[in-house]
């Protein structure tokens, strides 16, 4: 039998007004775990495994790239660490370059890392199981008693990452004292935050965010804007290093 195109037309149009008088619900749902494990690999579909092995060759030699060397083995935790370290130190430094009037502090929060960072020699791959998200860098104008608060909160979960211009003592969970610069916090003074768009919006814990004067998303993810510096830095010839400085301390 041959349909002409006026023919198949004209029955999907019957079949649409016909199933739009209809009311229908799920009556019955019902499903199987099937187990993924090696047995699917014992007879490969020939044409599908090339295509992979075609993108896994070329994503094998992005990720394999090394793009620096570092001193020594760099983990995430609070109260402060090597990496947590790094991360704000470096971020603060892109809002340096980035803003008029510099920026005032970088934060970060601990588990926006996945993994660590490895002894020797650092591969792009290794950025991106350390900044597996896409979060993008974020600039904040806030006010000096919202960063008050924000210090609250890393005083409550034990610390995060900050950079190195800021000194903060917690004890007993509140903030005995905290610098940035060497000076107070001036409760009325607006100050230039670098972070990331998921802490911008107030998660994990940075409800004073949300009270920020100006948020300025700018699209440049962090695992970027890391692997941009950590180039830089094998090109000027230097290691990537961080050290434990006491920019966070916690006491009984």
């Amino acid at each position: 039998m041959r349909f002409t195109t006026t023919w198949i037309a004209g029955a999907v149009i019957l079949l649409f007004f016909s199933c739009s008088q209809k009311q229908y619900r799920i009556t019955e749902m019902s499903g199987v775990i099937v187990e993924m494990d090696s047995a699917y690999d014992a007879s490969p579909h020939r044409e599908m495994a090339a295509l992979v092995q075609s993108y896994k060759t070329e994503l094998d030699r992005e990720m394999n790239e090394v793009i620096g060397k570092s001193t020594g083995f760099m983990d995430y935790k609070r109260p402060e660490s090597l990496l947590t370290n790094l991360t704000a130190d470096v971020m603060k430094s892109y809002g340096d370059e980035h803003l008029p009037d510099g920026a005032d502090m970088g934060v970060m929060n601990v588990h926006g890392h996945r993994a660590a960072l490895p002894e020797g020699t650092v591969t792009v791959g290794n950025l991106y199981e350390i900044y597996s998200f896409d979060n993008a860098i974020t600039f904040l104008e806030l006010k000096g008693d919202d960063l008050k608060k924000m210090f609250d909160a890393y005083a409550r979960i034990g610390g995060a990452g900050i950079s190195s211009n800021v000194k903060l003592v917690i004890e007993a969970g509140k903030v005995k004292s905290v610098t940035v610069d060497g000076q107070a916090i001036d409760s009325d003074r607006i100050y230039h935050i670098v972070t990331l768009d998921y802490l911008a919006e107030g998660n994990d814990n940075m409800t004073a965010f949300r009270k920020a004067v100006t948020s300025v998303n700018t699209g440049i993810t962090l695992r970027d804007v890391m692997i941009d510096w950590m180039r830089e830095q094998t090109r000027r010839g230097n290691e990537i290093k961080s050290v434990l400085d006491g920019r966070i301390t916690v006491k009984s």
